[in-house]
């Protein structure tokens, strides 16, 4: 027997002994007037027995193609289209860029890393930590490239503030803000890359601590996770940030967002915490 053939035929045993026993009847020598009948009537009756064993050898194609992964369209919040794509390596976005400095330089970013104004970094309100993003100046097409270390700008008309060394590559130090696209180019090592995270909605920002306590307290009767967060400015002014909702996606935070727009809460934006 053919080596080639004799391979096929162990990888289905079904199939191999069908082939023993056909081969066997042919040989068999038996009475001159039953000879025909065997070669010609029996073995075909033996292979049709086997038929459903043939069958449970042959390996049937998988039922379905894996599914191709949908993508989901762009949404829009405050005005601004945004493109999370379903991976965060396809998220782009434009508006204005502003840039901090010397008076955040060594302070402690929301990523617990140490601010380093020559380093080329940016806070972003919800791009992962460690999110690599290129930035182009839309004013005069310089780019720079920096990695998201830091949560801001907290102004609904920002969306970026850049490190001293990233505003500087593309022009920004002077005018202090530019309109700028950023694009996600790569991701850190140890960042994951789908859309991952707890998100909330901030509701304002308020300098006396007591009229955040009193939006914050109003928000609790209708969900307990309204919350308060102190934040400080360039210049040292200090923030009480009335923020709702912990969020494990971005679709169910666009949603609530939007509610709380219905209810009267024109100037929210979607944070990472």
């Amino acid at each position: 027997m053919d080596a080639s053939v004799f391979s096929v035929l162990m990888d289905c045993p079904c199939l191999f002994w069908v082939s023993v026993v056909f081969n066997f009847l042919i040989s068999t020598k038996n009475a001159k007037k039953r000879k025909r009948a065997v070669k010609s009537k029996l073995p075909f009756a033996i292979f049709i027995s086997f038929l459903p064993l043939l069958t449970s050898c042959v390996h049937p194609p998988p039922s379905s193609l894996p599914k191709k992964e949908k993508t989901p369209p762009p949404y829009t919040v405050g005005g601004k289209v945004y493109y999370p794509l379903g991976k965060i390596k396809d998220y782009k976005e434009q508006g204005v860029a502003s840039w901090y400095g010397p008076e955040f330089h060594s302070k402690k970013t929301s990523s617990g890393e140490q601010y380093d104004m020559y380093a080329s970094t940016a806070a972003h309100r919800i791009l992962p930590f460690g999110t690599k993003v290129q930035v182009t100046n839309l004013e005069n097409g310089k780019k720079t490239l920096v990695v998201i270390n830091d949560r801001g700008p907290f102004a609904k008309d920002r969306i970026l503030d850049l490190s001293y060394c990233g505003a500087k590559e593309i022009g920004l130090i002077g005018p202090g803000t530019a309109c700028v696209e950023l694009e996600v180019v790569g991701v850190a090592d140890s960042t994951p890359v789908d859309w991952t995270g707890v998100f909330t909605v901030q509701l304002g920002a308020f300098k006396e601590h007591k009229n955040a306590l009193r939006l914050k307290e109003k928000m609790s009767l209708i969900n307990p996770s309204a919350h308060i967060t102190i934040y400080e400015t360039h210049e040292g002014a200090v923030f009480y940030q009335v923020r709702v909702g912990k969020y494990n996606n971005l679709e169910e935070t666009i949603q609530a967002q939007r509610e709380f727009e219905s209810r009267g809460f024109q100037d929210t934006f979607i944070v990472a915490e």
